[in-house]
């Protein structure tokens, strides 16, 4: 009797052990997932100057922080989306790479183009969706 209560505990801890361990990989499964670059707009730099004025957000692949920049600009983009485009670039493309350098900004930081590709104004990380909307508001009709 004392060998089939051994085995039957020893079934059982391999059980947990194993139900623990997918447990753990499925918690940094999550949390990988989680880490992911969103994709919620394009990257396509060449839609600049094409007669319509865009908002280009940069994101750095190695630093947190620009996710709420890009949620700010989900929750404008249908307000804005018919009037103007909407680009996301990485610094894990060159073209991303290029365009930091390019407009000396970081993590999170937008630049804002007229309709024939001008920059016009460059925003960090902005406070809340308020401060996106005036920047652009403001930006795109220096008279108002």
């Amino acid at each position: 009797m004392s060998q089939s209560r051994t085995v039957s505990k020893s079934a059982s801890s391999r059980v947990v052990k194993l139900l623990v361990t997918l447990t753990c990989l499925a918690v940094v499964g999550l949390v990988l997932w989680q880490l992911l670059p969103r994709s919620t707009f394009s990257s396509d730099l060449s839609q600049l100057g094409q007669g319509k004025p865009a908002l280009v957000m940069l994101r750095e692949i190695h630093v947190m922080g620009g996710e709420r920049t890009l949620a700010q600009m989900e929750s404008l983009y249908p307000t804005w989306q018919d009037q103007m485009t909407f680009l996301l670039v990485h610094t894990g493309h060159p073209d991303g790479v290029a365009f930091a350098q390019t407009h000396n900004i970081g993590d999170g930081s937008l630049v804002l183009f007229d309709s024939s590709g001008q920059a016009l104004a460059t925003m960090g990380r902005p406070e809340s969706v308020e401060d996106l909307r005036r920047f652009i508001s403001v930006n795109l009709n220096p008279g108002s």
